[in-house]
């Protein structure tokens, strides 16, 4: 699992180059020393995240981040309808796999990293079209899924709560 240090130094050597990033055609932007690819969605996890563990660290990285989405609303929005579609792709096929490979439901807590960043990105592109196909994953997901408690780190909850995120509590 990430660490708030991770947290903290993504955001920092992530949000510098937002910019460059969002005017790019690169969906992945690399940011070196083992982090986590620059995304839409990989910003507003990390940002959910350090929202419980360090709120007013999170609140100032926020507002950079709101900045830069107000001044380039247009490059956010297609990046985030672009990383929807494909991180749509990559959930499906963990599901797809699941059902012919059930001893992947070992890697359920770290794939669904991904459904995560897609509930976060449906707030930023609401009227995409995997919308539905979303809800048609989410339909073979619940047939499948043993609730429980919640898979993450314990002192993230209160960023994704059971109404929203029901897919963090519980395993395949």
């Amino acid at each position: 699992m990430t660490t708030t240090a991770e947290d903290l130094q993504f955001l920092t050597e992530g949000l510098p180059q937002l910019q460059d990033y969002l005017l790019s055609k690169e969906l992945y932007w690399p940011l070196g020393n083992s982090l986590p690819r620059l995304t839409p969605g990989s910003l507003l996890l990390t940002l959910a995240r350090l929202g419980v563990t360090r709120p007013d660290q999170a609140q100032a990285f926020q507002t950079v981040l709101d900045s830069a989405r107000v001044r380039w609303r247009a490059a956010w929005e297609k990046k985030a309808a672009r990383e929807m579609a494909n991180r749509l792709r990559l959930w499906s096929q963990y599901l797809s796999d699941h059902q012919y490979a059930p001893e992947s439901a070992g890697l359920y807590s770290t794939e669904v990293r991904g459904r995560a960043i897609l509930q976060l990105l449906l707030a930023e592109v609401p009227d995409v079209p995997e919308k539905m196909a979303l809800a048609e994953l989410d339909i073979v997901l619940q047939a499948g899924l043993t609730p429980g408690e919640f898979i993450w780190e314990t002192g993230w909850r209160p960023a994704f709560p059971m109404t929203d995120y029901w897919f963090l509590y519980g395993t395949l």
